[in-house]
């Protein structure tokens, strides 16, 4: 028994060479889930020319077309003894449909191919990963086409900086990793341990008292980070606390580490960052490497499947 018993694919397009259906595959192979595709069908504008809207029989055409070329496609890509289905729904709004079909079907883990988005389409229309990581309760994987079948390097960005509700975020960041650890495990994967802390807003105007200041509240940031590695196992070469903004950071290391997967935690936007979006939405969107965005409400109540 593996650590997923049910994985759904979201495939907006028919690819085959869709890397999170390759991903949602692989992760079948040595668990023993079940995956289900849903395939979220859009009607596509053929007359771009013309100022009139696509009627009924043309969007029932493409549907149906869509509906065979996905049915055609999973049947070449299926391997023996895997367990997959699939359904496809059509509808004016993708994201509450899909939405609301994750939180009926409740699956272990959704699996989607990541599409980049630059920062300025964001300000303008909320991309369908972003509504995802929003709306869904629970894991959603998103996958670069470049990604590998399964991962071999894990990291896991957790944020120990000072909080108003220490205790809650504790809680938190030990749920981030148990989500990794459950991923790297499966896959025979390497864990890494990453939190990034940002003294840009720091200002002394004596440069020696500063660089002073500076260094003892570092410490005081890092102490956390430690003890939350050394509770959770994680060895001390693998575990990392570095300085800048989170999303260079995590870049960063990615590149440097070799990241496949970045396991991270979802917050709910407010103000400007509803536009712009979390760390999350941003690494999302800029896609160094697959993301597993876990949202909070799950994460005090999930608990892996044991392996056996």
């Amino acid at each position: 028994m593996g650590q997923y018993r049910q994985l759904l694919v979201l495939l907006t397009e028919v690819d085959r060479h869709s890397a999170a259906l390759r991903r949602a595959l692989a992760l079948v192979q040595v668990s023993g889930a079940a995956v289900h595709v849903l395939g979220l069908f859009e009607p596509v504008e053929e007359h771009t020319l013309q100022e009139e809207r696509l009627n009924e029989e043309q969007i029932l055409r493409q549907y149906s077309q869509f509906r065979e070329q996905l049915a055609q496609m999973l049947e070449r890509q299926r391997p023996s003894a895997i367990r997959l289905t699939f359904e496809t729904v059509k509808s004016d709004d993708i994201r509450g449909q899909a939405i609301d079909y994750i939180a009926e079907f409740a699956p272990d883990m959704v699996i989607k191919d990541g599409d980049a988005v630059p920062a300025l389409a964001r300000l303008f229309n909320t991309p369908l990963d972003c509504a995802l990581m929003r709306g869904v309760r629970g894991l959603t994987h998103f996958v670069p086409r470049s990604a590998p079948g399964l991962p071999k390097h894990v990291m896991v960005a957790v944020d120990t900086s000072l909080h108003d509700s220490e205790a809650l975020q504790d809680i938190f960041n030990k749920e981030l990793i148990k989500v990794a650890q459950a991923l790297a495990l499966q896959c025979d994967a390497q864990l890494h341990l990453l939190s990034a802390y940002d003294l840009t807003g720091v200002f002394v105007a004596d440069v020696n008292v500063a660089q002073a200041w500076v260094e003892e509240l570092r410490e005081t940031l890092q102490e956390p980070f430690e003890t939350l590695a050394d509770s959770q196992g994680v060895p001390p070469n693998r575990r990392y606390f570095v300085g800048g903004s989170p999303v260079q950071v995590i870049g960063e290391q990615v590149r440097a580490l070799d990241i496949d997967v970045v396991v991270m935690g979802v917050v709910q936007p407010k103000g400007l960052d509803k536009l712009l979006g979390d760390t999350t939405e941003r690494i999302v969107s800029t896609l160094p490497c697959s993301v597993l965005a876990v949202h909070p409400d799950l994460v005090l109540t999930w608990e892996p499947t044991s392996c056996s």
